[in-house]
């Protein structure tokens, strides 16, 4: 008989971290990346099960797991913490933001669940906003009142994000919200 069994808790902790993150991460990047959600689930799935395909005698044997408990760690937490690293890095690592104002009117649309049921971005004309004057902009609210005015750049990846969104105020300059 071996001797006592050394308990290790890192493995589980991660996992615990892995799962939480991946949540924020989808919930708060994913959800203004310009990505389907089929991909996205996708990416997720062969990042979870990448990890397995490296032989067990070079991984998880030698951190000293088990064949499940490897599988379980690289399902919960390489899995989501490197496919959250990869939305961030596209999310913060991004090209020259492109500034739109959306011409359906109201601050109600959201643009990343137009953009996925209809595969383009909602009605919008490009603005600069180091040009916008007052004029400029009580042309754009002049016709339904009240509009967004949002900012988009393409990630590292590929992918574009909405880096901003922002409402046009009662004197007409764009202001957060």
């Amino acid at each position: 008989m071996g001797g006592p069994v050394r308990e290790r808790f890192w493995p589980g902790n991660l996992m615990a971290l892995g799962i939480f993150v991946v949540l924020v991460s989808f919930w708060w990047a994913g959800m203004r990346t310009l990505i389907t959600f089929m991909l996205l689930s996708k990416v997720f799935a062969a990042l979870a099960f990448a990890g397995n395909l490296i032989p067990y005698a070079w991984s998880g044997a030698r951190l000293g797991m088990e064949r499940f408990e490897w599988f379980l760690f690289n399902l919960l937490a390489v899995g989501p913490l490197v496919f959250s690293a990869l939305l961030w890095i596209n999310y913060f690592v991004t090209g020259p933001d492109r500034h739109y104002m959306l011409m359906s009117g109201g601050s109600n649309v959201d643009i990343h669940q137009y953009w996925i049921e209809h595969a383009e971005l909602p009605e919008n004309e490009p603005f600069d906003p180091a040009a916008m004057d007052a004029a400029t902009a009580e042309r754009f609210v002049a016709v339904q009142g009240e509009r967004s005015v949002f900012t988009l750049a393409r990630g590292c990846l590929g992918y574009d994000v909405i880096k901003t969104y922002t409402y046009v105020d009662v004197e007409g300059m764009p202001s957060d919200h």
